[in-house]
């Protein structure tokens, strides 16, 4: 049987839909991580599920039971956009040659994101680019491994999303009605309005790549590579686990999340709010220095197999991060920076 993970996307980060149960209960709902905890959108659930007013026992039922208890991994918030990503999932549960799936055992990860109406068609919803942001760490391991993973979601929303290039090994569907959610799912044809490209770079926007290529260094006395500069402008794109503006908190660990346009050597500076400016990438924790690759998103720190861990302390206050690239500079000191170097920022909020 395929195993397939469903993921509804969130603005907190994606909601895995752990299992599916027929209930013998007045109304269905959903509940945290098997306990007893029952979430405030359960009536919205239950109105998704009922005939007469949803759509899920007439597409796929009739149940004796008459409810259904849905288990997710964590609490999903108010609005609709987790109805395409429950229709998928008891799409699955309901189909003879696939199950759900945790994600470590996935044929196939499904992350979505929409509305569905009474005619089943697919609905764009708000916060998308938030949505993948909050999901870039969590992916990364599985884009590693090579888990084939698609992004569904409506006409708009799935037109934004391709136009800013997935990375490699995911596919972006888009979904005109619930239909092309089961074809593209493998429960019928393969639509014929797929999205793919090769990889995503998105300003303010990132997500994980293969950790085996995260990073990367030279030794200071090897000779600097002078590399080719390609017809485009060099561009960096810089974020976190947490986004642009992330907020940490004393002992948190940073993760920074960086893009190229074309090979280029990279460097990133901390300033401290007391005006301290560190050099933290590259480091002396690093056995090599090379150019970060482009089309590529890198995890300079924080990830499983990242060669260091940036671990945030005081002094609290509102402090930044930057980042900047350069075609000829494989060492650089903050008297190297220039203001016509491509660069990009991160404000961070850092806590006690």
């Amino acid at each position: 049987m395929k195993r397939i993970a469903i993921l509804i996307a969130t603005t907190g980060g994606p909601v895995l839909v752990d299992r599916i149960t027929p209930e013998p209960a007045p109304q269905s709902m959903i509940c945290l991580q098997r306990q007893s905890d029952v979430l405030p959108i359960s009536a919205d659930y239950d109105d998704f599920v009922r005939p007469g007013s949803g759509v899920i026992m007439r597409e796929f039922g009739p149940y004796e039971e008459g409810a259904f208890r849905m288990d997710v991994s964590a609490a999903i918030g108010t609005g609709l956009s987790w109805q395409l990503g429950v229709f998928g999932a008891h799409a699955v549960f309901k189909s003879e040659t696939c199950e759900l799936s945790n994600l470590e055992n996935a044929d196939l990860i499904v992350w979505l994101s929409g509305t569905v109406d009474y005619d089943l068609n697919v609905g764009d919803v708000d916060h998308m680019a938030e949505k993948v942001e909050s999901s870039a760490l969590l992916l990364a391991e599985f884009i590693a491994k090579g888990t084939p993973i698609i992004f569904g979601a409506g006409l708009e929303n799935a037109k934004f999303l391709a136009e800013h290039k997935p990375p490699k090994g995911i596919e972006v569907f888009s979904l005109k009605t619930t239909h092309d959610l089961l074809q593209a799912m493998g429960l019928g044809q393969r639509p014929q309005d797929k999205n793919s490209t090769s990889f995503w770079l998105m300003a303010g926007v990132a997500l994980a790549c293969v950790v085996g290529l995260f990073i990367f260094s030279q030794s200071q006395n090897d000779a600097p590579e002078l590399l080719t500069p390609v017809e485009n402008d060099l561009e960096i794109t810089l974020t976190s686990d947490l986004g642009k503006e992330p907020i940490y908190y004393y002992g948190d660990e940073l993760n920074l999340i960086v893009s190229v346009n074309q090979q280029a050597w990279v460097h990133c500076f901390y300033e401290q709010v007391n005006g301290d400016i560190l050099k933290i990438y590259p480091n002396d924790q690093m056995d090599k220095i090379e150019p970060l690759s482009a089309d590529r998103i890198h995890v300079l720190s924080g990830a499983e197999d990242s060669e260091f861990v940036i671990r945030l302390g005081p002094p609290a206050g509102e402090e930044e991060v930057s980042c900047f690239a350069s075609l000829d500079k494989a060492d650089m000191g903050l008297e190297d920076i220039s203001d016509d170097m491509p660069h990009d920022t991160l404000f961070i909020t850092l806590k006690p």
